[in-house]
């Protein structure tokens, strides 16, 4: 089986392609414009639909929790510490958002409680709400001020 070459597709190295000869200075530039338009229009998408208090939001809002609380725990940390107020009234709807968790329990009073409670317990989790955008229950106990 023979392969057919385009015509300059082995540069004096012998490459079986030149990537020079497809992209010159000009196509380089619409690339980059086009995935930066895209990226802000993305963006844009993200942010309009993180807010809202449907299923798609609570999922962004979710990821942004997993995300956030896995790679960036610095940022939650300093977010809790500037602006988060109150207490946890322990009323589990936290647990609830989208599904139930399956380390949901219930004590014999029916309160709720966390079965992994302590070092096992998600970081996603522990730090629910963490930013006035991260809260979506209004009868939660923590509140949140504007950063000064």
């Amino acid at each position: 089986m023979e392969f057919k070459r385009f015509p300059n597709s082995v540069n004096q190295k012998g490459c079986a392609l030149d990537l020079s000869s497809l992209l010159d200075e000009k196509s380089v530039v619409v690339a980059y414009v086009y995935l930066m338009s895209l990226t802000a229009s993305v963006n844009t998408w993200y942010q309009r639909r993180v807010t809202q208090r449907n299923i798609v939001g609570q999922f962004l809002r979710k990821m942004r929790r997993f995300y956030l609380g896995t790679f960036r725990p610095e940022y939650i940390q300093q977010a809790i510490s500037d602006t988060r107020k109150g207490d946890c009234h322990r009323c589990g709807l936290c647990c609830e958002l989208i599904y139930k968790c399956p380390f949901l329990g219930r004590d014999s009073q029916n309160l709720p409680y966390c079965r992994v409670y302590g070092d096992l317990r998600p970081a996603n989790c522990r730090n629910y709400p963490f930013d006035a955008k991260d809260s979506e229950i209004d009868t939660c106990g923590y509140t949140f001020q504007p950063k000064s």
